[in-house]
């Protein structure tokens, strides 16, 4: 059974940048940090031009690309802009290849529809068993 090839991102787990590559990009990066544009919540195309106290973040460009360990593929964030990125970006992008992936497996939610309760409703009838307890004890 051949499967979509964006199966890769859900079957195969991120792969690490080495140090020779985490070396270079931050010798590209100059010390400040690469994120630039709406991709990290800035206005228009600027650059965050952060400098790096002791917190720098590597990151993928191409999110779902995680095979891609190159320096092409490798940029230096501050922790602002890769939780930006991250949360507004990789994730749904990850999201919505993982529910392609599923429509295309049929895999599909169970169908049918919870039980409905009044808000405020015990899920049990408790009564029963307060009153077997009153009348244990009398």
């Amino acid at each position: 059974m051949k499967l979509a090839s964006t199966t890769t991102a859900l079957t195969y787990r991120r792969k690490e940048f080495s140090k020779a590559v985490k070396r270079e990009a931050l010798g590209r990066s100059g010390g400040l940090c690469e994120g630039w544009g709406t991709k990290v919540g800035l206005i228009g195309s600027t650059r965050c031009n952060v400098p790096f106290g002791v917190a720098v973040q590597y990151d993928h460009v191409d999110a779902i690309n995680n095979d891609d360990v190159s320096v092409d593929n490798c940029q230096c964030l501050c922790v602002t802009c890769h939780a930006y990125k991250t949360a507004k970006i990789d994730i749904p992008k990850h999201a919505k290849v993982k529910r392609i992936f599923d429509k295309h497996n049929g895999i599909v939610r169970p169908k049918g529809k919870w039980p409905k309760r009044k808000f405020n409703q015990p899920r049990f009838d408790n009564t029963k068993f307060i009153g077997a307890e009153l009348d244990h004890d009398t």
